[in-house]
């Protein structure tokens, strides 16, 4: 398996772990009659859907998509691993950065509102470098053979 679909693969796994503990410690904050804030269970799911989920499915589509050894010739058709990489290091930065930055966020002008929407900026950076990796491997046209 390549090294950034394990990379994809073993964050998804930490995020699901975390996720599952978060959800534990809200259910049993509720369970005393102290519930936390609405943006803590937002916020909760925001790191399974995006830590967990779409960090396993990228890994996962890293490693089986075909490949296309016509566009990437360098790589045996799988991808550019610096792009690979940039869109792992974007969408993961801009989820650490929502997680620990929105339950801050009081008004818009704040510094935390930048921080948020540099957040949003990277997570779509990191979700488009994918779709272009995964376009390249599963629309590429046919290689003809060598009459």
């Amino acid at each position: 398996m390549p090294y950034v679909s394990r990379l994809f693969i073993k964050t998804g796994i930490a995020y699901l772990v975390l996720t599952f503990v978060a959800g534990a410690v809200l259910l049993w904050l509720e369970a005393i009659g102290r519930p936390a804030p609405f943006i803590v269970e937002v916020e909760h799911g925001h790191a399974g859907f995006v830590g967990w989920l779409v960090n396993t499915v990228i890994g996962v589509a890293y490693w089986l998509l075909p490949a296309n050894r016509g566009r990437f010739p360098q790589t045996q058709g799988r991808y550019p691993e610096t792009l690979a990489r940039v869109s792992f290091y974007a969408l993961n930065a801009g989820l650490l950065m929502r997680l620990f930055g929105e339950p801050f966020f009081t008004a818009p002008k704040t510094l935390v509102a930048g921080v948020l929407q540099v957040s949003a900026v990277l997570q779509v950076a990191g979700v488009a470098s994918f779709a272009w990796i995964a376009w390249q491997r599963v629309f590429a046209p046919p290689l003809r053979p060598h009459v």
